[in-house]
């Protein structure tokens, strides 16, 4: 697939041009500003999920469940395009049935070094996530109220240090949130 994308380049206060004699009273204090140039550049990628109900077991069933992405990109000129995500592979075990739904597993992200011009390479990573819900059909007759759903979630259990490659803000080491558990609710109405 052929299309437009982009070159960009940082400035301000971030490291990037800056003059002293700014007579338009930014200084040092000017944001960040990144500029985008379209240029041909061609994509290529997949993405794989694969889903197995193992056996029966209890009122419901247990099964695994995997996923593999990438995305390569280059300039017409043959260097990388910028922010691309990393190879990613993950999987996870999981048990559902009529009412209840749980799930723990892992995604890899590789290390990204395949890098465009002004980057920096980033660290892989390794997710830790896992889930258990129940749902329920709720009496109708209660305010127009069908289904409840609630359950809590924990994600990068693990705890690991993650830098998005795709954010502009990695070079600064902006992570994404650490080690997260939190319980939710839906109630669907007719």
């Amino acid at each position: 697939m052929s299309g437009g994308e982009f070159n960009c380049v940082a400035s301000g206060g971030g490291g990037g041009h800056h003059h002293d004699d700014d007579d338009h009273g930014h200084g040092e204090h000017m944001s960040d500003l990144v500029y985008f140039q379209q240029r041909d550049a061609t994509f290529y990628g997949a993405e794989l999920a694969l889903q197995y109900d193992v056996a029966p077991i209890w009122n419901g069933i247990w099964g695994v469940d995997g996923q593999y992405d990438f995305v390569r990109a280059r300039f017409a000129g043959g260097e990388n395009v910028p922010r691309i995500a990393p190879h990613r592979l993950g999987g996870g075990v999981y048990y559902h049935d009529a009412n209840w739904f749980a799930r723990v597993g892992l995604l890899h992200a590789f290390d990204q070094n395949e890098i465009g011009l002004n980057e920096i390479e980033t660290p892989g990573y390794t997710l830790v996530n896992a889930e258990i819900s129940y749902t329920t059909t709720i009496d109708v007759s209660a305010r127009g109220a069908t289904k409840a759903h609630v359950g809590v979630r924990g994600e990068n259990l693990a705890d690991q240090d993650i830098l998005n490659h795709s954010s502009f803000k990695r070079r600064e080491e902006v992570y994404l949130p650490g080690a997260s558990v939190r319980a939710f609710g839906v109630i669907s109405f007719n």
